[in-house]
């Protein structure tokens, strides 16, 4: 990907570097990734996500609301842990996608009545025209 164009349409000229690395024989890039990073960590955030929210939400959230901001919370938190590497260097059984697909579809379940609950309890601002 020219990453050129796209930090410029943004205004992030100066301010973003980028580089690309290749692998030189005999070093196979899947091992590498697994030196350099915890991937069994990183897969078992998101089977511990899985099981968080598969079956039930949690306890703690009482609501719609609280159900999609500790959601949110959840997912945030797991995927800024996660360095997004290639997926064709990561198990087959990598559980991310099943997450993912978890994180949306509870999302879209949860915001109609979490959108209702915001809407009673939290005041509008109205601006003078």
């Amino acid at each position: 990907m020219d990453v050129a164009p796209i930090a410029a349409e943004l205004g992030l000229g100066d301010r973003i570097r980028a580089f690309h690395g290749e692998t030189a024989a005999p070093t196979e890039a899947g091992p590498l990734l697994r030196t350099a990073f915890d991937v069994d960590a990183i897969a078992e955030g998101y089977r511990a996500f899985l099981a968080r929210w598969d079956a039930t939400a949690p306890a703690e959230a009482r609501d719609d609301l609280g159900r999609l901001l500790l959601l949110h919370t959840d997912w945030l938190d797991l995927v800024r842990r996660d360095p997004h590497l290639p997926a064709e260097h990561l198990p087959a059984d990598w559980p991310a996608e099943a997450a993912e697909t978890l994180f949306r579809a509870l999302s879209a379940r949860f915001e109609p009545g979490a959108r209702r609950i915001a809407e009673e309890i939290l005041d509008r601002w109205e601006p003078e025209t």
